[in-house]
């Protein structure tokens, strides 16, 4: 796990910038940096190096190929990195000089060329320059776990593993201007959805993609892995003997570590699960880590404590006062580099510095909710394409916002008609209390804006088999998992040089999950069926099942109190100052929220940050 930078230009590059970007990655590469820069002075890479396996200096990068053409920089670990290096030398007599993946990839694109990103396994920004064509060839996982941000201009092509990295480049410093464009989508969905970030010259490499680009800048871009292509694989008799393989599998791959290695344990199905299958192969108690909250509407640490002693796992409990997650919270909102609303951020990035005191990895649970059907927005998706509720929508009910409840406010807002390519964001956007498209469109934002709205219709090839509630679940593992909670695990946790892994992601178990019967998700009411199944086998019922918790913070609580100074971003004159919003919509959410309706503080959550965003990078 480290940090990467680059720099391909066709003026002369000066060895002061590459080595400030490099230096601005320090944090997720604390152990080691390097530098290239190539005799013509026209391409520059950069490294921070987090050392995970084969701790010596001879691991190190920027890594030069054994024939002297390619340099290559990476981000991540590949778990099957052993396997690949017994078929390089069995099949192709390439005999290596350190015990790295990064060798790997080195010697196996001298081979392979672009079809070795089929063969990796695992977690991975990659950029390798070829001497021989003067060429750039980009690489990113199939889910997007690993970063990878580009600007382009004629002259020069720049690329960093976070933005902050990108804007110590003097170009793309220069020429950074907002992306309004996306501004009705963050404030909509509460992120950035890949390619797009806030800058209108910055872009997310697309993650399940390679990309190639000449000596001339001329940037090609191909996928080698999509979600959709993956459904209709063959499926097994026996699902559940079939997962309990592929999880065996993956979760042993990411024991392989060279440092200490421990897991997140918040208690819940998928935490624990992972926890239980790390337990089998680990000769020692595995190190566990988690957060708990003294307010204990927000806190879940007696089920991790309860799980930890059935795993019999060396835990270790950190239990978190309100006033030490806010003293985080301007750090974690700088940190981000744009907009990005998830504020179980925060215990991300406490849980991730409490670990890093005894580990340098951690496994996680990431991926079972939107493989496994465990979030309670899919059930939305069925009742809203049902029949019965489609007969109900009636306007009659959105005048509940008016005059019902919370909760009846909250529904009679899910039922407002989307528009048409739109209703699984729409289903998201309300699950999560954010701004309907109706709402962004014709209330929030100025006329002055050009709104574009954020649209997305399940694809043509998406097999009409899938329930509405799985096609719910595919938007989310296309959007939200991997530009939300991906994200936040990669800032949070590389924040203190931690490397988290993610088992439920192995592809294998994505393309298994993809192609497993509903019934095997959801049973009997019980969401992700299959997985308490397989839990069952290492914890008692009552531990197995329970109800959801989730990793949230009392953030509405706080809005009240100790972060009412935020809401000076929402005063008329920091409203007038940005001219994004009409102002006395936002101040009659505010007085809304502060009679009561406090649903409404994820909305006012999403402006505040849009506008600290905005006044702070002016």
């Amino acid at each position: 796990m480290c940090g990467i930078a680059g720099i391909i230009s066709k003026n002369e590059i000066s060895q002061d910038v590459i080595s400030a970007m490099t230096q601005r990655l320090k944090h997720r590469g604390p152990d080691a940096q390097g530098i290239f820069i190539d005799p013509n002075k026209r391409v520059a890479l950069g490294h921070t190096r987090l050392s995970i396996i084969d701790l010596s200096d001879a691991a190190n990068q920027p890594f030069l190929s054994q024939n002297g053409r390619y340099v290559v920089i990476f981000n991540g670990e590949i778990y099957n990195f052993k396997a690949l290096r017994g078929e390089l030398k069995n099949r192709h007599g390439v005999t290596m000089r350190t015990n790295s993946d990064t060798e790997v990839i080195a010697e196996g694109f001298s081979i392979w060329g672009e079809a070795i990103a089929s063969k990796l396994e695992g977690m991975f920004a990659i950029a390798i320059v070829d001497h021989r064509e003067q060429s750039l060839f980009l690489l990113r996982d199939r889910i997007g776990k690993k970063p990878l941000f580009y600007y382009k201009s004629e002259s020069e092509f720049v690329f960093a593993s976070e933005i902050k990295a990108l804007l110590c480049h003097p170009s793309v410093r220069s020429n950074k201007k907002f992306n309004k464009k996306v501004f009705g989508t963050f404030l909509h969905l509460g992120y950035i959805p890949e390619p797009e970030t806030a800058f209108t010259n910055i872009f997310k490499f697309p993650a399940g993609h390679y990309g190639h680009l000449n000596s001339n800048l001329g940037l090609t871009v191909k996928p080698y892995w999509r979600i959709e292509e993956q459904l209709g694989l063959p499926r097994m008799n026996d699902p559940i003997k079939q997962l309990d393989a592929l999880l065996n599998y993956s979760v042993e791959s990411r024991l392989i570590s060279d440092v200490p290695l421990g897991a997140f344990l918040s208690g819940g199905t998928d935490s624990s699960l992972i926890t239980a299958y790390a337990s089998k192969f680990v000769s020692q108690p595995l190190k566990t880590f988690s957060i708990g909250f003294k307010e204990s509407k927000f806190d879940e640490s007696v089920y991790s404590e309860a799980v930890a002693k059935h795993l019999n796992t060396d835990h270790t409990q950190y239990q978190l006062s309100e006033n030490e997650a806010i003293r985080l919270l301007e750090t974690y909102l700088d940190h981000f580099d744009e907009p990005f609303a998830d504020a179980s951020a925060i215990p991300t990035m406490l849980v991730s510095g409490l670990a890093r005191k005894h580990v340098k990895v951690a496994l996680t649970g990431d991926g079972g909710d939107e493989l496994f059907l465990g979030y309670g927005s899919y059930r939305w998706a069925d009742r809203l394409n049902s029949v019965g509720w489609r007969l109900i929508r009636h306007p009659l009910l959105f005048s509940f916002k008016h005059f019902g409840n919370s909760r009846l406010k909250r529904v009679s807002q899910l039922l407002e008609p989307a528009r048409k390519g739109s209703i699984r964001s729409h289903i998201f956007s309300q699950e999560q209390y954010f701004f309907s498209d109706h709402e962004i469109e014709n209330k929030l934002l100025r006329d002055t804006l050009d709104y574009e709205s954020f649209r997305y219709a399940d694809p043509a090839g998406l097999a009409s088999s899938l329930s509405e509630e799985e096609k719910q679940a595919i938007f989310d593992l296309k959007f939200y998992l991997k530009d939300d909670l991906l994200v936040k695990t990669d800032r949070a946790s590389m924040f203190h040089g931690l490397e988290c892994r993610c088992p439920l992601l192995d592809h294998s178990i994505i393309d298994f999950a993809l192609n497993t019967p509903f019934e095997m998700k959801r049973r009997g009411g019980v969401n992700k069926w299959i997985l308490k199944e397989l839990l069952k086998t290492y914890l008692p019922a009552d531990l197995v099942n329970r109800p959801k918790w989730g990793f949230s913070i009392p953030l509405s609580q706080w809005m009240k109190n100790e972060l009412s100074y935020l809401m000076d971003f929402l005063s008329e004159e920091n409203l007038e100052k940005t001219a994004i919003f009409k102002t006395p919509y936002v101040r009659d959410l505010v007085d809304r929220f502060h009679k009561g309706e406090e649903y409404l503080y994820n909305r006012l959550w999403v402006v505040i940050i849009m506008q600290r965003f905005l006044i702070n990078h002016v």
